[in-house]
């Protein structure tokens, strides 16, 4: 059975699995493949306008922080013999 997407203010806020009749008495919508929830529905159209999710990119650490780390973790193995 296909997917359908029940859209309100011209937004799709639920997919449902249906039978075709069924699913245009709803007033449903064949929903292509890729397509889905808060997709946006424009002028007969699927479209995505969702937000980007933020890339937040962490520096690498120095050679420095790393050796430092390194001290610290064998400062805390040579405490436990």
């Amino acid at each position: 059975m296909p997917n359908f997407a029940v859209i309100e203010n011209g937004k799709v806020v639920n997919s449902v699995v249906a039978e075709a009749d069924y699913a245009a008495e709803q007033g449903w919508i064949a929903l292509p493949d890729g397509a889905g929830i808060d997709w946006d529905y424009i002028n007969g159209q699927f479209v995505d306008n969702r937000p980007m999710p933020e890339v937040v990119v962490t520096p690498s650490p120095t050679k420095e922080e790393l050796l430092a780390q390194l001290n610290a973790l064998s400062a805390q193995i040579q405490s436990l013999t």
